[in-house]
């Protein structure tokens, strides 16, 4: 579940992200020469172009595995719109295993369905804990995916997992050149299969993380490498849209032919041609034209062969760690329902099912620091970096546990660490700067926020944070240009227009800044901070009588425990006598 993103103050519950793409891949490979391939203008790569000496993959499929991800309901709810790639993801499913079609095992298989299907829980999915320790070289893998995605300004592409956040893309989405290089480096397989059907619906310009992109709807499949004995299909090309659950319709419907047993590359054919065929006969909808990319030498692949051995039984230490990730998951299902008490309880089960399940460890840290069980939270962050030391999220909450503690010095070498491993995080980013704010590093930062509004440039929050640290570092232009820009982006945020305000008055600019905080009055009549400060614009501008009229509303709506009465008190005789 990958519990409590930090903010700079309060411990979250990692939330889904957005806008939908397709992972199309390239028509033709980079080696230079191609293969003539099963569709015009789509070509296999040969494994001779890479390496003459290199022997075919020929050798029977012993065993047969599968992972099956679909995300239709989001926990952001940004995202979620009438298009149901988990649905296209059951229908792949119900292929798999039918006896005329994939004849999969159902042991044989990991389902991630809404929200079992976290960034975490893909990963697991995908390396050395499940599919890494279970596939052989001689073994057949298929991997499909049907969720929404999009394409960002660093080249890379991000698929939406359930708890992925539009507000902080690039540590909460699933980062397709992570998931390939996961794969690589954990399934020593010499056959896998990758399917990507992925929809688009416009339902987010990108809030953060890249500009609007117009020719593109996804990454560069040339980025992609995919190494040999992988083929990749995707359901549509780079810039074109794809519609809905077509084109797995068409595929499986496809797969299925001559009793499952049609060639992969016939069956990609045959659907890729349907799915040309039904987005440009049906109005509003224009040409989607699945892709393929290959990396293979060897006899046809056909998915409905029958495996040459019997199904293997799961190891132990395998159905050990399914054991306890049924218990992880009713945790954080707990977790989302607000039931901290019955979360507890699972974790504890999850971890006495297997001790080295480190997502447990931490989400349970994570939820004794919801109950500001600081001590308790510490120790599991403790545990579970020491399992795993290069997590970002675990250093980044840990640290945040370590602030509550008093231990500021090793707070911050936390979030150092944290934002070394996960550069791109928004939170860590505004919890680091926040120390070295806090510290009197006014220039570190400046210049890590700064690196923050080139990742986000719509997050009013960092344009906002940005300006405060100028304001110490004592450049008050380009404090002003960014308070300005984060009242533009969020017009309803008090902190923005306070500060906007106050750096006016830093300008001389008394005019303006009034102007700013009386729109604030406006908009929060009872916000104490705001009639101050409207009090000290309207007297820095000569009008005395209203900075008096505004400083007794704030003596009005400030408790009586304010530090800042008894002189707003004194101050309001020296008012009235002048």
């Amino acid at each position: 579940m990958r519990i409590a993103k930090l903010p700079s103050q309060a411990l979250l519950v990692t939330v889904a992200v957005s806008l939908f793409f397709q992972v199309a891949l390239c028509a033709e490979a980079q080696t230079g020469r191609s293969a003539p391939g099963p569709v015009p203008g789509v070509s296999w790569t040969t494994v001779q172009d890479l390496n003459p000496n290199a022997p075919p993959t020929n050798s029977p499929i012993k065993q047969k595995w599968a992972v099956v991800v679909g995300v239709g309901k989001y926990k952001e709810r940004r995202l979620n719109s009438d298009e149901r790639p988990d649905e296209a993801a059951a229908m792949f499913r119900q292929y798999l295993v039918d006896p005329h079609g994939g004849r999969f095992d159902p042991n044989h298989m990991k389902v991630l369905i809404n929200d079992e299907a976290t960034q975490q829980d893909i990963m697991t999915a995908v390396g050395p804990s499940w599919l890494g320790k279970l596939a052989g070289p001689d073994d057949l893998v298929v991997i499909y995916v049907a969720t929404n995605g999009f394409p960002t300004t660093d080249g890379n592409a991000y698929l939406c997992t359930y708890n992925c956040s539009l507000d902080n893309i690039y540590a909460t989405c699933l980062s397709m050149r992570s998931f390939m290089d996961t794969i690589k480096q954990s399934v020593h397989c010499k056959r896998i299969v990758l399917v990507v059907q992925s929809c688009y619906s416009g339902a987010a310009q990108l809030d953060s993380g890249a500009k609007a992109l117009t020719s593109n709807f996804n990454f560069d499949p040339t980025k992609v490498d995919i190494g040999k004995g992988y083929v990749l299909i995707s359901s549509s090309l780079p810039d074109q849209v794809s519609w809905g659950n077509v084109f797995t319709e068409n595929l499986v419907k496809a797969l299925r032919e001559e009793d499952g047993l049609i060639q992969l590359d016939r069956a990609f054919d045959r659907a890729r041609t349907a799915t040309e065929k039904a987005t440009t006969s049906t109005p509003g909808l224009r040409r989607q034209t699945p892709a393929i990319k290959s990396d293979w030498k060897g006899h046809d692949l056909v998915l409905g062969a029958p495996q040459l051995e019997q199904v293997s039984a799961i190891p132990s230490s395998v159905q050990t760690f399914l054991g306890a990730e049924a218990h992880y998951l009713r945790a954080n299902r707990s977790v989302e329902a607000g039931n901290f008490d019955e979360a507890t309880k699972e974790y504890d089960a999850a971890i006495a099912a297997d001790p080295r399940y480190a997502d447990a460890i931490a989400d349970y840290g994570a939820v004794l620091a919801m109950k500001s069980n600081w001590a308790g939270s510490a120790e599991k962050y403790k545990q579970a970096i020491e399992l795993r030391p290069n997590d970002g999220l675990f250093h980044a909450n840990y640290a945040r546990v370590l602030c509550k503690l008093g231990a500021k010095t090793q707070c911050k070498l936390e979030l150092e660490l944290a934002h070394k491993l996960e550069p791109k995080d928004r939170n860590v980013i505004a919890a680091l700067s926040d120390r070295y704010l806090e510290l009197g590093e006014s220039n570190r930062a400046a210049e890590l926020l700064s690196q923050g509004v080139a990742l986000y440039p719509r997050v009013a929050s960092l344009h906002n944070r940005l300006s405060f640290a100028l304001i110490r570092s004592g450049d008050l232009e380009n404090a002003l240009t960014h308070a300005e820009e984060a009242v533009k982006l969020d017009p309803n945020s008090a902190p923005a227009r306070l500060n906007l305000g106050s750096i006016l008055l830093m300008n001389d600019r008394a005019d303006s800044a009034i102007n700013v905080y009386r729109e604030s009055v406006k908009l929060w009549p009872h916000n104490a901070d705001v009639r101050l400060l409207l009090s000290q614009a309207l007297e820095k501008a000569g009008d005395l009588g209203g900075a008096r009229t505004e400083l007794q509303e704030f003596v009005k709506l400030c408790p009586e425990s304010d530090r800042r009465m008894a002189t707003a008190k004194e101050h309001l005789k020296v008012l009235a006598s002048d």
